[in-house]
C-alpha cells in the first residue's frame, strides 16, 4: 500500500505545503481543485515567475477567496495580459492520486482511492445500466 501524501496548510488560502515526491520535501503549490476520489489538481508555485507568482497571490487574497475553490476564483478573473486565469495557469496544472501518483489531468485518466475497482463515475453500458446509451 502506498504512502499518505503527506501535505501543511500553506499561508495562504489554497496554499498547501506537500510532500509530493514521498521523499520528506515539501514543496508548495496551489491547490486548484479537490475532487470527491481523492484527487489533488495543483501547481507548483516554485515554478513560477515573478509576475505569475503576484498574479496568484493577487487572486488568493481577495475577499472572498477563502470561500471558493481556486479553479473558480481563475475562472472569473482575468489577468492584465487580457487572458483568463484559469486559462493561463491550466497549462501547469498536475494531479495527485490518493496513492501518490502525479498525472497529467486529461480525458480517460482519473485517479481513485485504493481498494476502488472503477470510478463511481463509470458506467456499464453493456449490460444496460445507464441513460443515453450509445448505439
Amino acid at each position: 500500500m502506498a504512502a499518505r501524501l503527506q501535505s501543511q496548510r500553506g499561508t495562504f488560502n489554497h496554499t498547501e505545503w506537500m510532500d509530493l515526491q514521498n521523499n520528506g520535501t515539501l514543496i508548495e503549490v496551489a491547490v486548484v481543485r479537490k475532487d470527491e476520489q481523492g484527487n489533488v489538481y495543483f501547481f507548483e508555485l516554485n515554478k513560477l515567475d515573478a509576475i505569475d507568482r503576484q498574479r496568484i497571490f493577487n487572486i488568493i487574497t481577495k475577499r472572498h477567496a477563502g470561500q471558493f475553490q481556486l479553479w473558480d476564483l481563475l475562472s472569473q478573473h482575468t489577468l492584465g495580459n487580457g487572458m483568463n486565469a484559469l486559462d493561463y495557469f491550466h497549462q501547469l496544472v498536475k494531479v495527485i492520486t490518493p496513492s501518490g501518483t502525479i498525472i497529467d489531468p486529461k480525458a480517460g485518466v482519473m485517479g481513485v482511492r485504493p481498494g476502488v475497482a472503477t470510478p463511481a463515475v463509470a458506467q456499464d453500458y453493456s449490460k444496460g445500466e445507464g441513460e443515453g446509451q450509445p448505439e
